[in-house]
């Protein structure tokens, strides 16, 4: 019976230290981050046409800011997939942005707008002075490739999510 005591209390003095460090660290012990504050990546296969590319997915505020700022470059077949809850009309700068991209609008499945060969800024340009970028209309998904790369996609083509996953 003593030692179940034992036990007990040593139980209870552990989960006072670390409901202690919660406090400490400004984060209660119940309060968990939200996923996509956790998520480290996610990667996803997309068939836009007869191409398939193997994308990280953007979908938090914050991966959608970031996008692929400051990236050396892109592996050919690779890019990043920005999914949108609602469909909206996004605008897109090349902000830090280090390479060309080729830019795939995306609404309901289907290829409405694209955005060929959009140049790198030059370095020191002013963000005021950077172009923007947009589709003719709303989307919910938006493609970034290699520049080039779009040269088989078509407005119409018909784009799937074939598989996703967080890594």
């Amino acid at each position: 019976m003593k030692r179940l005591a034992t036990e007990f209390l040593a139980v209870l003095i552990l989960l006072g230290i670390m409901g202690l460090l919660g406090l400490l660290s400004g984060q209660s012990p119940s309060e968990p981050k939200a996923p996509s504050e956790t998520q480290v990546a996610a990667v996803s296969a997309v068939r836009v046409g007869q191409k398939i590319f193997s994308d990280e997915l953007a979908i938090s505020e914050n991966q959608q800011a970031t996008g692929l700022s400051n990236r050396a470059s892109l592996s050919p077949g690779t890019g990043m997939l920005f999914v949108f809850k609602d469909a909206r009309r996004p605008v897109f700068w090349m902000k830090d942005m280090l390479f060309p991209l080729d830019i795939v609008w995306i609404y309901q499945g289907k290829v409405i707008d694209i955005s060929r060969n959009v140049p790198e800024p030059e370095p020191g340009t002013p963000a005021d002075e950077l172009p923007l970028y947009e589709p003719a209309s709303e989307v919910d998904y938006v493609l970034e490739i290699n520049a080039g790369e779009a040269a088989q996609i078509n407005i119409g083509d018909k784009v799937e999510v074939v598989d996703s996953l967080t890594a």
